[in-house]
């Protein structure tokens, strides 16, 4: 039996090690909206504080790292790369664990932002490597399905382990599965056997300018990655807050919505993978499917402002806007294979900035009107949304303004295969 042209064994193997790191990231990244409820109200910490802690020190240094773990996949040997840096995350949930001021907590937090950072780009390098290029989308959505099984882990579950521990027990645990999880890559995952590029620091240096000064990689992924900012920022801390304060849901109702887009959104990441790859033989264009989806989510997201009573439309804004995820697909399609792990970390890194945008933008415009008891008033919610939806029209009218201005219509591959065949032609002539 094989799973996309490798034997099962393996395909299980190098999933499953890749897959664990990315189920805790993931798990990170969303049990803000849990677990942020139980330390505010321990802590006493402020609103703004709450923002830094949860969203904003973890995703600008979770921003920050790709550049440097782009140059790392690229040089080094992925399953050891990841394992290093889990070690790191393991570290910054110990030191959260044990915080009791604000500050102490964002220090922990950002160092969990620089050790997950690794997780997902670590393991779409290792794809790069072990599956066929036209198998990538497909193996992608199973990457982000098992990713999506930790955002479900940091809903109902981890409302029944608060019946039974404190937020601080929790984050025990994770130290211990992240160091788990490091083990895992270093004993079950395989080493592939390609040798390294040769490439000098410098010159790996010099790639990460080749990967940002790319016309095709500014003419694709701007709305992309402003899309993926948006669902993390909203995502990962405001949803359960939106749900209650403009929802009129209670706490166990707003985690059953946020439980589901969970669970539905595993079966999402899966048939669009394979939707994609299924499109792409039919002459539709690698961004096709991103690109629908981030629409869909513009559409959704001005269904919620005006009708905040309607609960399930955040359920058709996740499925939508997660899409557009499917986009390094597009990018292993338009780059060099030396250069994958820096084009995936530099899409990765322009995403978790503009998540930490958004999260101020959000958690400033949160308190324009005055609060209604807990929570920011239902009008104030609105009004940031409405602001974020505004973020997301103008990464749509880049990309229509950049394929207008004939930004970037070649891919780096596609302009390398002229260069070699115009050179063989001179040769030939020469001849």
């Amino acid at each position: 039996m094989k799973i996309a042209t490798l034997p099962a064994g393996l395909a299980l193997r190098i999933l499953t090690a890749f897959g664990f790191g990315f189920f805790l990231s993931m798990f990170c990244r969303s049990s803000g909206n849990l677990l942020k409820g139980p330390v505010q109200a321990d802590l006493g910490l402020s609103e703004a504080t709450m923002g830094l802690t949860f969203g904003t020190a973890f995703f600008i240094a979770f921003g920050l790292a790709q550049l440097p773990i782009g140059v790392l996949l690229d040089r080094y040997d992925p399953r050891k790369v990841c394992a290093g840096m889990l070690l790191v995350a393991a570290t910054g949930t110990l030191v959260f664990a044990f915080s009791h001021t604000g500050g102490h907590m964002a220090a922990g937090r950002a160092l969990m932002g620089i050790g997950f950072a690794a997780c997902m780009m670590s393991a779409l390098k290792t794809y790069s490597l072990w599956f066929p290029v036209n198998k990538l989308p497909t193996i992608n959505g199973i990457q982000f399905s098992v990713g999506i099984l930790g955002s479900i882990s940091a809903t109902k579950p981890t409302q029944w382990l608060l019946e039974v521990t404190d937020w601080r027990g929790i984050n025990l645990a994770m130290a211990a599965l992240a160091l788990l999880a490091a083990i895992l890559l270093l004993t079950i995952a395989p080493k592939h056997g390609s040798k390294s590029s040769g490439e000098s620091l410098l010159s790996q240096i010099k790639g990460i300018g080749k990967v940002y000064g790319d016309g095709y990689f500014w003419r694709t992924t701007p709305w992309a990655f402003t899309s993926i900012g948006i669902s993390q920022g909203i995502g990962t801390l405001y949803v359960i807050s939106w749900l209650k304060g403009a929802g009129g849901l209670s706490l166990s109702g707003a985690t059953d919505i946020l439980f589901l887009i969970a669970f539905v959104s595993i079966f999402n990441y899966l048939l669009v993978g394979y939707l994609m790859e299924w499109l792409g033989k039919r002459g539709f264009g690698p961004m096709s499917i991103p690109y629908a989806g981030v629409f869909l989510s513009m559409v959704a997201m001005a269904l919620i402002i005006a009708l905040p009573g309607a609960p399930l439309l955040w359920v058709f804004w996740a499925l939508s806007i997660g899409w557009a995820s499917l986009t390094v697909a597009s990018l292993a399609r338009a780059f060099p294979v030396h250069l994958a792990g820096r084009v995936y970390t530099g899409f990765n890194q322009m995403s978790f900035l503009m998540t930490s945008i958004i999260q101020v933008v959000v958690g400033g415009l949160l308190d324009f009107y005055p609060r209604v008891g807990a929570d920011a008033a239902p009008d104030s919610y609105r009004l940031a949304f409405a602001a974020v939806l505004g973020i997301q029209l103008l990464g749509g009218l880049w990309t229509f303004a950049a394929r207008l201005l004939r930004i970037g219509e070649q891919t780096m591959i596609e302009r390398e295969n002229a260069m070699t065949e115009q050179s063989g032609t001179k040769q030939a002539d020469n001849v």
